[in-house]
């Protein structure tokens, strides 16, 4: 029998077909993801393969697939949706000629761009979220999608997949039982026979299982098309930036979230050396003003004088951030938002695609980006109980919005990295406090740093010569006994060094005393 659908977009152009509902709502909207998923087992999320289509405002793209993948997964969690189906893209692996054998263990490549961006992130989000068990997730890896009379109006492209053979992997989807019920599985959609990009028989094992029988090969279109010469290149030359970024003396930095503590530490510790454009979304003096500090002994931003300048910012606005980086050198982000379900995303992710944007449009190579330890957060599979756990360890946000956000902005700052060649090191912290013995915080972390520490790293991340890769991130803690964290890749890479112990938070004044 038909089973009943319900459709959610943010409209629709045609009546809903038989035996269908719809629903006209956002994705984001809480409320309208509980709407659409009420008395729903099974969840089919194209919205981030489709969603470039529909809109040509990249902020509303982003944060569609970022936040709106991010609430139905929530959402689907609390309805006791048993399955998801997540529709992505096969224009991740572009990059590799035709001959490679991809399959589905490869790593996606992905390019800045919108079309290749909201897919991939749309992945990442789910992949993370449904990482606290209960839904089976399927993520199909389409080809270009194209009908009988696309393929007979256009030239042949290897990466073609006939609509009707899309509509029979999903429903291969619907019916796909894994043996042990994993929470994340991947499927890629292409063509039949020898002429598409990536071939069917180079499926992993799994995809036998799965079913997928397509029947539309375009033989008649590819018989006249030519394929490409073969290239040659080693893998890494293939991967390597065609227009990288140029390095150019720093002298002039933009500082985004300078009114944070974070941003005032590496303000103080960077005016008798640099000239500075200090911003943030409200004036220094209003919030050294208000006489809010983060936590105890926490800094609170300096007005700058000239030669630096201040210039308020909104790093959620693409043309302000545009603005504040015209004429400068290198730039240094330490904006963040917790608490706040829509804000967190807006700042956290879409600020970071806004600097990394503005970065190339001004070549700007050097970007300091920060952000939270992401490996460490309480869930199936966790680091919890690990130990000399390293900063390269595979990521752990879960479903932690902080920490899930902030991850997908540094997924974003690696993929800018990787495409022009820059220079963006990414410092990881978790817990900061004064260095004064006599300010003396409820608890503390394994994971600790001081504030002048803090702005003394970001100052290294700022100066280091060379950097080993155009993406890397760095753990930037005090040299703890714990042995949790390895932290020694700070030292390695930035010659950096704490000069504040913070011993007084993890020893007894006196031995005896408690």
């Amino acid at each position: 029998p038909t089973m009943p659908v319900r459709l959610l977009d943010s409209h629709f152009s045609l009546p809903a077909p038989a035996n269908a509902e719809s629903l006209t709502g956002d994705l984001r909207d809480p409320e309208a993801a509980r709407a659409a998923l009420a008395g729903v087992d099974t969840v089919i999320h194209l919205a981030p393969l489709v969603i470039t289509e529909q809109t040509a405002d990249a902020s509303a793209a982003l944060d569609m697939t970022m936040r709106g993948s991010y609430v139905l997964v929530n959402a689907a969690r609390a309805a006791g949706v048993t399955k998801i189906i997540l529709a992505s893209t096969l224009d991740l692996f572009d990059r590799w000629p035709a001959h490679y054998q991809v399959n589905e263990q490869w790593r996606p490549r992905p390019e800045p761009h919108l079309e290749q961006l909201c897919p991939w992130l749309g992945e990442l989000s789910v992949r993370e979220n449904v990482r606290l068990g209960q839904i089976q997730t399927v993520c199909l890896r389409f080809g270009r999608l194209v009908d009988d009379a696309d393929a007979a109006a256009r030239p042949y492209d290897p990466r073609w997949l006939h609509i009707g053979d899309a509509v029979h992997a999903v429903t291969r989807a619907l019916a796909y039982e894994a043996e042990r019920r994993p929470d994340w599985a991947i499927f890629h959609i292409t063509a039949p026979g020898p002429h598409a990009k990536l071939r069917l028989h180079h499926q992993a094992s799994a995809g036998e299982a799965f079913g997928y029988q397509p029947r539309r090969d375009f033989a008649q279109q590819a018989a006249a098309w030519a394929p490409p010469a073969r290239d040659e290149r080693p893998w890494r030359a293939i991967l390597a930036p065609t227009q990288p970024i140029p390095t150019r003396p720093i002298r002039r930095v933009v500082i985004f979230g300078a009114g944070g503590p974070m941003g005032a530490s590496v303000t103080q510790e960077l005016l008798s050396s640099y000239q500075l454009r200090a911003t943030d979304l409200r004036g220094l003096a209003e919030i050294a003003a208000e006489n809010k500090p983060q936590g105890p002994g926490a800094p609170l931003p300096i007005p700058v004088a000239a030669p630096h300048e201040e210039q308020r910012v909104d790093v959620r606005d693409p043309q302000q951030v545009l603005a504040a980086c015209a004429d400068m050198d290198a730039i240094i982000n330490c904006t963040v938002v917790r608490p706040d379900p829509v804000n967190a995303f807006l700042v956290n992710a879409l600020g970071a695609y806004n600097v990394m944007r503005a970065a190339v449009a001004h070549g700007i190579r050097r970007v300091v980006h920060t952000g939270p330890l992401v490996q460490h957060i309480h869930g199936p599979g966790d680091y919890t109980w690990d130990y000399d756990l390293h900063v390269d360890a595979p990521a752990r946000p879960f479903d932690q919005l902080y920490i899930h956000s902030k991850y997908l902005g540094q997924e974003i700052v690696r993929v800018f990295a990787d495409h022009y060649g820059l220079e963006a090191p990414v410092l990881l912290f978790t817990a900061l406090y004064n260095p004064d013995p006599a300010i003396v915080p409820t608890g503390y972390s394994l994971f600790t740093i001081s504030w002048p520490d803090t702005g003394r790293a970001l100052r290294r991340a700022l100066e280091v010569t060379s950097l080993p890769a155009p993406y890397v991130m760095v753990n930037i803690s005090a040299d703890l006994p714990h042995g949790r964290f390895d932290h020694d890749k700070a030292r390695a890479m930035l010659n950096w060094a704490p000069r504040d112990d913070m011993a007084h938070l993890w020893q007894d004044s006196e031995p005896g005393q408690s």
